[in-house]
């Protein structure tokens, strides 16, 4: 690499090397770019150049197969292509354009987390508790486990303890196609145990997503159980995954599938009422047949103190909010609330110049998950640059792998917290 540069840049500033045979060996990606540079003539145009030149070597150099194998999915899980995950993430302004308004900030302090990984196909799984059935599943077409929330039937994950005032949860939600669906119901409540004593406290609050008329609406009891419905055409969404994400901040609560947000309801809870469970319900379907609806990747951590602050008052951010493609350093589209408030303090504190540090967890080859750590870094920084404006000159990169776990990498709430990625200020 460092011969093909300075090759390039002798050829530019001197003429040594024809433009033509410089353009046929670039290709065609880059022969627009280096025009540009040439035309300008100047040092600063050709450094900079040089810099898009070597970011697209790098990211077309990968080859298949590189990737870690196995973060966060069953035995048996295939390898990604690195390469164009990576290229994937540094093209992806067309995916992040449709999340530009999404502002969910996910809590940065575990209180929960699981993606039935270390559940038994066909089994309830162990963290959790149900009024009736259910199981661990494989879903044709989707990566990794889901939990089969069956008809009436209430499932819930064993917190042990009130949530707090401030949390947010996210989670995988998947139903088929179908004119049979079970409502899908998921919600708070004051029983500590719904399997045993019921939703008692009139249900707090739910959300349902109900399937025959295409709405999701919501029910409160300090609104009387009075439901308002808002269209989002599920039937369209039937038979793919969902991403459900809510927040809530003492009495406020907010409810966004994907990247819209449906709800925003600043007196959805009564003053100090306790929040001692988090549940699933699948409304019971008369006559038969009986279905099912599907979740995965349960994720509930508490919001506090403004963490990305710590950036300029403590030097160093760290964050579980940026998630990737498994295997892959491919950057999900979720992730922009995060992102966002990163590039703000960026571009706010203009002078300030960070290092990207990625972990991983333990899963796989020791070495694959410091390459994936470091290409993970590398493409926070694409999307920080591409999406919000930030000078590809004051970031710098890196990984770890899992040489620096903050959790212990025997469950998913561990796993979870050690896949993250920090900010230091330089």
């Amino acid at each position: 690499m460092k011969y093909f540069l300075f090759t390039l840049l002798f050829a530019i500033a001197g003429g040594s090397i024809a433009e033509a045979q410089i353009l046929e060996r670039l290709g065609k990606k880059v022969k627009r770019k280096v025009e540009e540079r040439i035309d300008r003539k100047t040092g600063e145009a050709v450094d900079k150049g040089l810099d898009k030149v070597e970011e697209a070597a790098e990211g077309n150099g990968k080859e298949a197969g590189e990737d870690k194998v196995n973060e966060g999915q069953p035995d048996g899980a295939g390898q990604a292509n690195a390469g164009e995950d990576k290229e994937a993430a540094v093209n992806a302004a067309g995916e992040f354009a449709v999340y530009s308004k999404f502002d969910f900030l996910p809590g940065e302090s575990l209180l929960f987390y699981d993606d039935f990984s270390a559940d038994n196909t066909g089994d309830f799984p162990a963290r959790w508790n149900t009024s009736g059935s259910g199981e661990v599943v494989s879903l044709g077409g989707q990566s990794g486990k889901w939990l089969k929330v069956p008809d009436n039937t209430t499932s819930f994950p064993e917190t042990g303890k009130t949530l707090p005032e401030n949390f947010t949860v996210e989670f995988d939600l998947f139903y088929p196609s179908g004119s049979t669906r079970p409502p899908v119901t998921f919600g708070f409540s004051e029983s500590a145990n719904p399997a045993k004593e019921g939703l008692k406290g009139g249900k707090l609050f739910y959300f349902r997503i109900d399937h025959f008329l295409d709405k999701v609406g919501y029910s409160t009891s300090l609104y009387s159980g009075r439901e308002t419905n808002k269209e989002y055409f599920t039937n369209k969404a039937a038979g793919k995954p969902i991403r459900v994400s809510i927040s809530v901040n003492k009495q406020r609560i907010r409810l966004y599938l994907d990247h819209e947000k449906l709800f925003d309801l600043p007196r959805a809870f009564e003053p100090a009422t306790l929040r001692n469970n988090f549940h699933f319900r699948a409304g019971e379907i008369i006559p038969a047949p009986k279905e099912s609806f599907y979740i995965a990747n349960l994720r509930i951590a508490e919001t506090g103190e403004d963490a990305r602050s710590k950036l300029i008052t403590e030097g160093r951010w760290t964050t579980t909010g940026i998630h990737f493609d498994v295997n892959s350093a491919r950057v999900q589209p979720e992730s922009y609330g995060v992102l966002k408030e990163i590039a703000s303090v960026l571009q706010e504190n203009a002078d300030v110049r960070v290092q990207i540090i990625g972990h991983t967890d333990a899963d796989g080859p020791e070495e694959l998950n410091l390459k994936l750590s470091q290409e993970r870094a590398t493409s926070v920084k694409a999307v920080l640059a591409s999406e919000f404006g930030i000078l590809p000159e004051r970031m710098e990169t890196g990984g770890k792998g899992e040489s620096d776990p903050v959790a212990p990498n025997d469950g998913p709430e561990g796993r979870a917290q050690n896949r993250r990625v920090e900010f230091i200020k330089q």
